[in-house]
């Protein structure tokens, strides 16, 4: 009986050890997602900043002045949250 009992006991051991390994590998799953999304946020701001400064220099070879510019385009310093 001793050793039937001593089994049942492996068994439960092994199942919490799997149960602690899975939400381990969740976790880890999870924290990956969340770094992978902050990277998406941080490309598509650097995208936006590309885009802004692409826009101001066609502008300007278009001989559009400063101030003209400075009305249709936002500076992209002037976005605080738009970081790099």
């Amino acid at each position: 009986m001793d050793d039937k009992l001593y089994k049942i006991m492996q068994i439960e051991q092994w199942k919490l050890e799997l149960l602690e390994q899975e939400s381990t590998i969740k976790m880890d799953k999870r924290k990956a997602e969340a770094e992978r999304e902050c990277l998406n946020v941080k490309m598509e701001r650097m995208v936006f900043k590309v885009d802004m400064l692409r826009h101001r220099v066609q502008l300007l070879k278009e001989g559009i002045s400063q101030d003209d510019k400075d009305i249709i385009l936002p500076m992209v310093n002037d976005y605080p949250n738009i970081s790099i």
